[in-house]
């Protein structure tokens, strides 16, 4: 739990999740044994020779009533835990041994769709395309479903058809982990296979297990073993989302704020984690180098930059160049500079071809101990930060080389350069202010906030 929280407040990847048949059982699917009584046999090895002689059709038609969640529209808690914390960019990566639906349902019912996750069935999608996909900056969230799956009819049971689904893909998989840290859950490690992909990934090793550890990692020095009842999928996956934060993701309600910030017809602003980070941009010098952070506004529509000079005299005289979540280059121009403060915010035209929806402004009062996310797209800490607003009232500090500044708000969080102008949201979505300056290796950052500055949006044209 501590390792999550501190991999979010300094921008670190996240681990890796490895789930296997424990993760099914608890959700109501029957274990391996209650499969050998559905099918009538009496041991895993009868079990293998029944199925081997079964084409992908009969296996389907045997075996969805098995694997299949009656209820789709019922997601168990540690799922929707899981896909919420997936929702909230605490996970981006799930490989997983089950063939059951209950991950994808799980995923969408946290409102995950299609252009958020990426589902790798493995069997169905060809190796070569593996590392590319795993590796890819979108979609953000990747399943990875290494035995096949129900629906795809391409399963690997028995356990040359398991050694021969791995072996496929096992170059690409190494490379598409290489240096990642690994968080087991629900799964034995025994499959040698396996166990050497996740051993040789090269980070660090988080096996959780209700009970012990195989004997064969507890000298291994990068495993870190948890222990303990409460490692099982379901209340381990609850636990740690009621303890990071996230909420099920909603439909999120307009905000109430300044008249600015009320928009006159209804808009579609971002309400997930993925819709908020297509919203942020980097701003680039003429060449093409990204020197400071950005964000879509819905409405109006706008980009908004921290106008620190600092900043803004690296971009072209009359167009500025923005890169947007695709790696694509875009040509925008300036509309105003809010110059009554050091970091007035820089308003920029959002280009016809950039089509995400934006966020939302809320220039309500801070509650007290507000979680807040900061989007990042330059710099050396590309992506999501969290973070605390503890103390609400203003402060003024000491920036280098502009001198004390006034009217600004403390983060309990990390940035590193780049972050300049970047948005901090809450848990809505909604634009709370955005970064001005902080520290690469510790608390606070500082934050110019929207409501300072949201009345100097109206006039805009």
């Amino acid at each position: 739990m501590q390792d999550l929280k501190q991999r979010r407040e300094v921008g670190d990847l996240p681990p890796v999740v490895l789930l296997g048949a424990g993760a099914s059982v608890e959700t109501g699917i029957g274990a391996m044994v209650d499969l050998f009584q559905f099918v009538g046999c009496t041991s895993f090895e009868q079990f293998c020779d029944y199925i081997d002689s079964r084409s992908a059709s009969e296996r389907y038609r045997l075996l969805s009533r098995f694997l299949q969640s009656r209820q789709p529209a019922h997601v168990t808690p540690g799922y929707q835990a899981l896909s919420t914390l997936c929702a909230a960019a605490y996970f981006d990566t799930i490989l997983t041994t089950n063939l059951d639906p209950l991950l994808e349902d799980a995923l969408s019912h946290a409102r995950l769709w299609r252009k958020d996750y990426l589902l790798l069935v493995n069997g169905i999608i060809q190796p070569d395309w593996l590392k590319l996909l795993l590796t890819a900056q979108s979609p953000r969230v990747k399943v990875l479903k290494m035995h096949g799956d129900l629906f795809h009819r391409c399963m690997a049971w028995t356990p040359a058809e398991m050694d021969r689904f791995l072996a496929d893909i096992a170059p690409q998989l190494k490379l598409a982990l290489a240096a990642r840290d690994v968080l087991v859950v629900g799964y034995s490690l025994r499959d040698e296979r396996i166990r050497e992909l996740v051993l040789e990934a090269g980070g660090t090793i988080w096996y959780t297990h209700p009970d012990s550890v195989p004997d064969f990692l507890t000298s291994n020095e990068k495993v870190r073993a948890v222990v303990g009842k409460e490692c099982k999928f379901e209340r381990l996956f609850t636990e740690l989302a009621q303890a990071l934060g996230p909420r099920p993701t909603t439909e999120a309600e307009p905000t109430v704020g300044e008249k600015v910030a009320q928009p006159t017809v209804a808009i579609q602003a971002a309400t997930t984690m993925d819709d908020f980070m297509a919203s942020v941009v980097a701003l680039a010098t003429p060449k093409g180098h990204p020197v400071c952070t950005g964000f879509v506004l819905a409405d109006p529509r706008l980009i908004i930059t921290d106008g620190y000079s600092g900043n803004t005299h690296q971009f072209g005289s009359e167009q500025v160049s923005i890169i947007i979540a695709d790696k694509r280059h875009l040509r925008t121009r300036v509309i105003r500079h809010e110059s009554s403060h050091p970091f007035g915010p820089l308003l920029l035209q959002v280009p016809d071809e950039f089509k995400v929806s934006g966020l939302r402004l809320d220039v309500t009062p801070f509650e007290q101990n507000l979680l807040v996310h900061i989007g990042v797209a330059a710099g050396e800490r590309v992506g999501v930060s969290s973070g605390l607003i503890e103390h609400l009232n203003e402060q003024r500090q000491s920036i280098v080389p502009i001198g004390d500044v006034d009217r600004l708000i403390a983060i309990e969080a990390v940035v590193a350069p780049g972050a300049s102008g970047a948005p901090v949201v809450d848990d809505k979505m909604a634009v709370r202010g955005f970064i001005v300056a902080g520290s690469t290796d510790r608390p606070p950052s500082l934050m110019y906030p929207a409501y300072r500055w949201a009345s100097n949006l109206a006039i805009t044209t």
